[in-house]
């Protein structure tokens, strides 16, 4: 007989933050060594894929603790991000190729999926740009692009525009304000995000008509 187990919104918040307070004291601990640039680039890498949180966490202080190197520490950042981001996105792929087919074929839903794939196709940019941009976690992004097969090209340019912009515009706060700009940049990101968007999407339609 097994108890239940119960766990409250509030205990998987705690865990969540705990969690979170464990890897910045590690980031911490590695800006400090020789191993801080790959270890900045990895961090990248893993959070376009399964990492729970954003790079931030180790990209801030190691940017804080030596202001001159803050665009090579947002390089490898987006470096490391562009990387894991095509990994993800061929893990998409070959999870769509060895299940999502089967389920697909099956429930006789091919054609509906195939006429969805062709309108997300459409707004394929868009969509990764508001995911490498905004709060979103990217590898919900990365991972059902590459199940949804958006274009790779299309994909990956969106990643690397969004990201860049992302991760160097940091970096530009912190180099020009420091901690409080960054703070305030946190705060507002929402409506940066907003006002973003809304002149990509300005922008396309202009291109488009």
């Amino acid at each position: 007989m097994y108890a239940n187990i119960y766990i409250s919104n509030g205990m998987l918040i705690s865990i969540y933050h705990n969690l979170k307070a464990y890897f910045v004291s590690l980031g911490e601990r590695f800006i400090k060594t020789k191993f801080a640039y790959p270890f900045i680039f990895l961090m990248g890498l893993i959070e376009a894929i399964i990492f729970p949180f954003p790079q931030e966490i180790f990209m801030v202080p190691m940017m804080a603790l030596d202001k001159k190197k803050i665009f090579k520490i947002a390089g490898l950042s987006v470096l490391g991000s562009i990387t894991g981001a095509i990994i993800a996105y061929f893990i998409g792929v070959y999870f769509f190729n060895s299940v999502g087919n089967f389920i697909l074929q099956n429930l006789n839903l091919v054609e509906s999926f195939n006429s969805f794939v062709n309108d997300i196709d459409n707004y394929g940019f868009l969509y990764v740009f508001i995911g490498g941009f905004t709060p979103i976690p990217f590898k919900i992004v990365t991972l059902t692009s590459g199940f949804l097969g958006i274009n790779f090209f299309i994909f990956l340019a969106a990643s690397v525009i969004s990201r860049s912009v992302r991760f160097f515009l940091i970096g530009y706060l912190i180099y020009r304000f420091g901690s409080i700009a960054l703070e305030s940049f946190e705060k507002r990101i929402n409506l940066y995000s907003f006002i973003l968007i809304t002149l990509v999407i300005l922008g396309i339609l202009y291109i488009t008509y």
